[in-house]
């Protein structure tokens, strides 16, 4: 072939695929082989397309997207795509047919829990009852038998309510943002088994849960500002503000029953410290800046800051009552994450005692624990593990039992609760100074206590 005629061969083959990869982008879809920045289960559609087709059952944050592909396109989970199309040409041929089509209900997926009983969203049930003399209930409106999922309840059938009939609805519309670092001492939902270690829905209403874009659990952060989420440097340091999301007010991050909704929002800024550094871990502290800010209710408040520290905050410190919470595994040979908000009591550990126990660990005893550092735990079977990154100490403010200031951010630790080893964590009083400057220069401000 000459050259000439191997050039227009080539030429005219390069806009034939061209015209096709054209034609498949017109259908909303990329031909398998054609080149994509998404990865080899994903295909790049119209975000449109992958919209309509999450599966999640949240549509607020847009799970299972990711990379942008092309002007109007992006990365989209093939499943989910076979999923819905499948789905949707079920529904066609249904509609082909002059058989009539049996309409399910919403109420046909809660379980049965009894004759007339079914499990379903506590906010769904209306309470039992009362006679006036209070003896005895007049209608057995909510039942004894248990519900596979947390957060249900056995209700009567006739007794459901609409979601915006709920009593819960009345409490957000009375909901009155009272300042930073106030818990929900009982929890947000009356006659709940918790257990021991296990978070009262609600309780800690500054717990953040961070994820990725496709909506995988990352690393758990603290909302500080409604705009501001601190988290940890190491955590996020692979991400961008295209590859997170947060969700706050989140408490069973497998279930979407709680009786408060969480807020997604997206970030739109990532601000990690100068000096963090990724092998020790120094300055170990990131900030999220939201696209927009949250709105306060019940399930969803800032934890306070600590003022600078100083040997007399320190003190304060070791006699506080300190918690930790995360979504993290309870067992130290495992990454698999917890489901509901864990809760441990931790004491915090001075600076000299903590070294000193640590460098009985592999850091061996030429180890120095930096300022940037400081540690809670020691104690055997409490502490926090693998998957609780990002997630806060805290400890009780001064004289009072409700009001929390955020201490530490889960940064390290050798082990898993062993006894007399300190789990380390990102020092928050230290650190302040970096918070507050980051935090003017976005033109924000921080509530004080």
């Amino acid at each position: 072939m000459k050259l000439m005629d191997a050039a227009r061969y080539w030429h005219a083959l390069l806009l034939a695929w061209v015209v096709v990869a054209q034609n498949q982008l017109t259908n909303g879809q990329q031909s398998e082989g054609s080149m994509s920045p998404c990865g080899l289960t994903e295909s790049c559609v119209t975000e449109q397309r992958c919209i309509e087709s999450d599966d999640s059952g949240r549509g607020a944050i847009r799970p299972r997207m990711a990379r942008v592909c092309g002007e109007g396109l992006v990365c989209c989970d093939q499943e989910q795509l076979d999923s819905w199309d499948a789905e949707q040409n079920r529904t066609d041929a249904h509609k082909a047919t002059t058989t009539p089509i049996t309409t399910i209900t919403e109420e046909s997926f809660y379980e049965s829990c009894g004759k007339d009983m079914e499990c379903v969203p506590r906010n769904l049930c209306r309470d039992n009852i009362i006679i006036d003399d209070g003896r005895y209930l007049v209608h057995p409106r909510i039942g004894d038998q248990p519900c596979t999922k947390p957060l249900h309840r056995c209700c009567a059938v006739d007794q459901r309510v609409a979601a915006n009939e709920s009593s819960y609805v009345v409490n957000l519309n009375n909901f009155k943002y009272q300042g930073c670092g106030r818990s929900n001492a009982k929890g947000l939902i009356d006659d709940f088994k918790y257990q021991e270690d296990v978070a009262f829905f609600g309780e800690f209403p500054w717990m953040v849960a961070v994820h990725t874009g496709r909506n995988i659990y990352l690393c758990g952060g603290t909302l500080i500002h409604p705009q501001l989420v601190l988290t940890s440097a190491h955590n996020i340091r692979n991400q961008t503000v295209d590859t997170l999301v947060v969700r706050v007010g989140d408490w069973d991050l497998s279930s979407v029953a709680e009786p408060y909704e969480f807020q997604a929002r997206r970030i739109k800024q990532i601000i990690a410290h100068e000096e963090f550094d990724p092998g020790a871990h120094y300055n170990d502290i990131a900030l999220l800046v939201l696209d927009e800010p949250v709105d306060l209710q019940p399930h969803i408040q800032p934890l306070c800051l600590p003022p600078s520290e100083t040997p007399k905050l320190l003190a304060e410190l070791r006699t506080a009552l300190c918690y930790a919470t995360g979504w993290g595994s309870r067992l130290p040979d495992t990454n698999k994450n917890e489901r509901q908000l864990k809760r441990i009591d931790l004491p915090i550990v001075s600076k000299a005692e903590c070294q000193g126990n640590l460098r009985l660990t592999q850091l061996g005893k030429r180890f120095r624990l930096r300022p940037s550092f400081i540690c809670a735990g020691g104690v055997k079977g409490k502490d926090t593990c693998n998957g609780d990154g990002g997630s806060p100490l805290f400890c009780t403010l001064p004289g009072q039992t409700d009001r929390y200031r955020l201490v530490g951010i889960v940064s390290y630790g050798v082990s898993c609760a062993q006894e007399d080893v300190p789990a380390v964590y990102a020092n928050v009083p230290y650190l302040r100074s970096w918070i507050d400057e980051k935090v003017n220069s976005l033109g924000l401000e921080l509530e004080t206590v």
